[in-house]
């Protein structure tokens, strides 16, 4: 005689174990293949990013030449350009891996609905026969030892039942770990693509800057050491302007910004800062920094946006130099001066007052434009010096949110930024 549940209960078993159908395990093995290839590509390009991390480190070592500057840009570049493509490719990884677990995903969903429904079925048949009495049962069997031997597949029914819901419970736990962990993969897949961002910015900067260095001096050396030779002297003249112009002008600067007279030192933004501060003062990223610290802050602003007086003082000048380009100096009660630089246009005269607010000029920086200066792209160059000495402006400014700074976290993470 059939044993009643004998099919259901090979079914189920037989369905617990069965591996995920071939066609399945194909597009794994697809998956699998073409992710070890991201996973390969990623590691050899940490490698090649190693290689000109190092040369980029000898190159800082050696003697400020300009063959030396423009190789030592050219690796940067490189190093840059690898990044972005590592950074892409590594999305690309993390893509293929949230498709693997979408579809592991899919196939435990698909097996948990198979098992529930062979359950059910269990379950109803388990109802039929509980609807029928002991006594009807025995009657309607050839003999005794039968009797006994279909209750006891019942019984070894319901213990299999239990093991199979214990079962399901264990494909929904691990099913609940997978989603975590694909939220997880897409909240990274996010953050990798805000740092492709930053590096592709970064890499447009790199390919300025090496414009900017090549037009200002025409590859000629002695065009480079001149521009080396005016930074120092911009630094000795500078200082000594400012002190000569407060003497001279003491009294009338306290009437211009009374605020800083009181010696309540706050200066105003000089530009709309939303579109983003790219680079800090003495930032460690900046490409020159072993040549010189970057003296200010670098604000993102399109060609031509208006840059206003950061607070009331006097135009000390309008000039044109090798690295700064067109840039404006004015100086404000109590020692503090700010500089203003790769302006596209000077909007006011030199030896003329300003109020707190006044616009002054328009920004520029764009590489190749007359006035950008060595720049890697439009924005605006600002600088506070206090007694001629260039200190950090943010320490004098209203504090910006974090999202305002391009790399705010990269900043922390050198400790930068606090």
């Amino acid at each position: 005689m059939q044993r009643p549940f004998l099919g259901i209960i090979t079914a189920v078993c037989v369905f617990g174990l069965m591996p995920v159908a071939a066609t399945h395990a194909d597009d794994e093995s697809d998956l699998n293949r073409e992710l070890s290839s991201k996973q390969g590509r990623v590691r050899e390009l940490d490698a090649l990013i190693d290689t000109y991390q190092d040369r980029i480190q000898e190159g800082q070592t050696e003697a400020a030449t300009l063959e030396n500057q423009v190789e030592l840009l050219e690796n940067r570049i490189a190093e840059k350009t690898l990044a972005v493509e590592r950074a892409r490719t590594e999305i690309e990884a993390l893509t293929l891996e949230l498709k693997q677990i979408e579809k592991e995903i899919g196939a435990q969903e698909a097996r948990i609905n198979t098992q529930t429904a062979l359950l059910a079925e269990l379950l109803r048949r388990i109802q039929r026969g509980d609807d029928t009495s002991p006594l009807e049962v025995l009657l309607g069997k050839p003999s005794l030892s039968t009797f006994f031997a279909e209750m006891e597949e019942v019984r070894r029914l319901q213990r299999d039942l239990n093991t199979m819901l214990e079962h399901v419970k264990t494909i929904k736990i691990g099913l609940k770990e997978k989603q975590r962990a694909r939220e997880t993969k897409q909240q990274s897949l996010i953050d990798e693509r805000s740092s492709l961002v930053r590096e592709q910015r970064s890499l447009e900067a790199e390919h300025n800057y090496k414009t900017s260095l090549v037009s200002e001096t025409k590859n000629r050396e002695k065009d480079f050491e001149r521009i080396m030779y005016e930074l120092g002297q911009e630094k000795q003249e500078t200082s000594g302007s400012i002190a000569e112009i407060e003497t001279r002008l003491k009294e009338r600067l306290k009437t211009v910004d009374e605020a800083l007279a009181r010696g309540d030192i706050l200066f105003n933004w000089p530009i709309d800062v939303s579109k983003g501060v790219t680079a800090l003062f003495h930032d460690p990223t900046y490409p020159f920094r072993h040549l010189f610290e970057h003296p200010g802050v670098d604000i993102r602003a399109p060609v031509g946006s208006t840059v206003k007086a950061a607070a009331g003082g006097y135009v000390a000048w309008n000039k044109t130099g090798r690295m700064y380009g067109n840039y404006t100096m004015i100086v404000h009660p109590g020692g503090f001066a700010t500089v203003y630089a790769h302006l596209s246009k000077f909007l006011v005269q030199a030896d003329t007052y300003v109020e707190r607010g006044d616009a002054i000029a328009l920004s520029g920086g764009r590489p190749g434009d007359q006035g950008a200066g060595l720049s890697s792209g439009p924005h605006l160059h600002f600088e506070v010096r206090e007694d001629g000495i260039p200190v950090n402006p943010e320490n004098y400014l209203p504090t910006l949110p974090p999202d305002y700074f391009d790399y705010y976290e990269e900043y922390r993470a050198l400790k930068v930024k606090q």
